[in-house]
């Protein structure tokens, strides 16, 4: 008798599992995902909080070329200060290059792949995949919406 139970709920499960039901997403918020933010520390100090760098000595090239928009935040609230932010509304998935200059003191490349959510409630939104620089030490919490670039 146990052994008829044990596969009567082993198929309830299967089946259960096969009914797709679609979720409700009006309950979900898509977050925002066409722009790269870069917290950028020096010696431990975020530079665009203290106001080192700002928009008009810092340069951001990318390949392929996109029409870039760079913007600086130096007074963020949450776990950061300050942070750079990378955006553009002609990126596709795949692997994008960029160099980002600091006023010619510091140069570092960011590799960056970007994929499509598998989110159905979010439709076809580019999603940072990787991001890696051989110039930099990168680092990333998981749920964090920055990465923390850490120049030498």
């Amino acid at each position: 008798m146990k052994k008829h139970l044990f596969y009567y709920l082993l198929l309830i499960l299967g089946l259960s599992c096969t009914n797709e039901t679609s979720p409700d997403c009006s309950l979900v918020l898509c977050a925002a995902n066409d722009a790269i933010s870069l917290e950028l520390l020096v010696n431990g100090e975020n530079v665009i909080a203290n106001g080192t760098y700002t928009e008009e000595n810092i340069t951001v090239t990318s390949t392929p070329q996109d029409n870039l928009k760079v913007q600086v935040f130096p007074n963020t609230q949450g776990t950061t200060e300050g942070l750079l932010e990378i955006s553009s509304f002609e990126w596709e998935r795949g692997t994008y290059l960029f160099t980002i200059v600091l006023d010619g003191d510091y140069e570092f490349n960011l590799e960056v792949v970007f994929g499509v959510t598998t989110y159905p409630c979010c439709g076809d939104r580019l999603e940072i995949r990787e991001l890696s620089s051989i110039d930099a030490f990168i680092a990333h919490e998981t749920y964090s919406s920055f990465y923390t670039v850490v120049l030498n």
